[in-house]
């Protein structure tokens, strides 16, 4: 058993108030110190934060922190994405080889304030409007502008992309340190399409909506509550001109016909909801000495296209607890590993979910895309114990970011060289793709002892 420590953290976010739950369950002292105000007391939190998916790499920790049972209760399963076009048709693509493989959407509002609630209940405070200010690191004291002094035996910085906490390390860390921010050039705004009158869903549940048109795109959530929480994602110049009423109801009714029928409200929220940043950090080392780790966004805040934010910033938090049992609470060895490991990760799930932003905008609207991920989901449904897609093993399986992107790249040579000459992706040749995956993927898997098997938490 560890020697209880004094554990600071800045930042009650999702990956901020996970961290202090873990660390209080290993019998350390936890304070969490968060800038805003208590979300819990604010009456309306719409148009501040884009709705989550929340997958194996984060149902993992919270189940091993036996929160499922209160998450289970405010999630909606999603089963696949479908596509609405221009002309109002729509095209429905399977997440995973069946409907037994879903996602999960959920409120980040809603479960952020569940989990402030679980850290408090088993003993941990929270200070809010008491951001961090500054880091001594050489006396291990951080100054909150509360006018808070705290020593510290270990400090968490999971403050979000504008991390005062990486600010801090970098200071501290001088010429070692590298880091960067990388703008998208794309902005979001939230909105919603209400429930229906009886309180029914207007569109499939079941579903991500997706409206692709190039370089823009609308998107939707399902809510519990019956209603979608809607995700205008389009470029930071188009927000600047599009400066009247008429040219935004203009912009949707050519874009989105078929969504603002649903959605009585869209000019009145456009105007009135803030208008969100997207981008990628990126931030090397993540830890300083024994004594300060980044996790979450303050480590690599990355775009939302893979729906993997959240779920990597969770996985931050079971790598780590994992290395401090596996090293006998060794901080120098648990770090370490973990800036080893992650580091990594976070890179890989950033390439993918700016990959992933072409894909959703462009490419699920391209018939070659479309045949590609047909073919690939026939071969994943005849060989479900040797093939599984490159979102599968992001999405369903612990197997780790960076190797999932690895694999991806053997798969989409597999996936071309079955397409060759092919006319009908039924026609595939089952034969030939057995040939391909036990030659090129079957053996790098074995080499890197990765398992293609569903996360079974669940």
């Amino acid at each position: 058993m560890e020697s209880p420590r004094k554990v600071l953290i800045s930042g009650a976010g999702l990956v901020g108030s996970l961290m202090a739950i873990a660390m209080k369950k290993r019998g350390h002292h936890v304070e969490l110190y968060e800038l805003r105000t208590d979300m819990r007391r604010e009456t309306s939190l719409a148009g501040k934060s884009i709705n989550l998916i929340i997958t194996a790499k984060g149902i993992n920790p919270v189940i091993n922190l036996g929160l499922w049972e209160s998450v289970k209760t405010i999630i909606t399963p999603v089963t696949g994405r479908m596509m609405h076009s221009k002309s109002v048709e729509l095209t429905y693509q399977p997440y995973g080889k069946d409907e037994t493989e879903c996602n999960y959407s959920v409120s980040r509002a809603e479960l952020n304030k569940m989990l402030m609630t679980e850290a408090e209940e088993i003993g941990v405070i929270i200070h809010f409007e008491a951001g961090l200010k500054s880091l001594d690191t050489v006396n291990k004291t951080a100054y909150f502008n509360n006018g808070a002094k705290k020593s510290y035996d270990l400090f968490f910085g999971a403050d979000g992309a504008g991390s005062l906490t990486r600010k801090a390390m970098i200071n501290s860390l001088e010429d070692q340190a590298d880091y960067k921010t990388e703008p998208l050039g794309s902005h979001y705004k939230e909105l919603l399409m209400p429930a229906d009158e009886k309180g029914n869903y207007q569109m499939d549940k079941k579903a991500l909506h997706i409206w692709p048109r190039g370089n823009h795109m609308l998107m939707a959530l399902p809510n519990q509550d019956g209603s979608f929480t809607m995700t205008l994602y389009m470029p930071e110049q188009w927000y600047k001109d599009f400066n009247t009423e008429e040219k935004v109801k203009y912009y949707f009714e050519e874009n989105y016909p078929d969504a603002i029928k649903l959605m009585p409200n869209y000019l009145e929220e456009y105007a009135d909801n803030p208008q969100g940043f997207l981008g990628c950090v990126r931030m090397s080392p993540w830890i300083y000495q024994d004594q300060i780790i980044l996790l979450g966004d303050a480590a690599h805040a990355i775009v939302p296209f893979f729906g993997q934010g959240m779920n990597c910033g969770f996985s931050d938090v079971q790598f780590l607890i994992d290395q401090l049992d596996k090293n006998n609470d060794n901080l120098s060895k648990a770090f370490q590993a973990y800036d080893a490991h992650q580091k990594p990760n976070g890179d890989a799930i950033a390439d993918l979910s700016i990959e992933n932003f072409i894909e959703m905008c462009e490419k699920v609207g391209d018939e070659n895309f479309l045949f590609r991920k047909k073919v690939e989901h026939i071969v994943e449904k005849a060989y479900p114990n040797l093939y599984r897609s490159r979102y599968g093993m992001v999405t369903y399986t612990l197997i780790p970011y960076h190797k999932a992107k690895e694999a991806g790249e053997i798969q989409a040579k597999i996936i071309t060289e079955l397409c060759q000459g092919l006319k009908n992706a039924e026609d595939v040749n089952l034969q030939q793709a057995r040939i391909l995956i036990e030659s090129k993927l079957s053996p790098w898997l074995a080499e890197n002892n990765l398992s293609i098997e569903r996360f079974k938490g669940i």
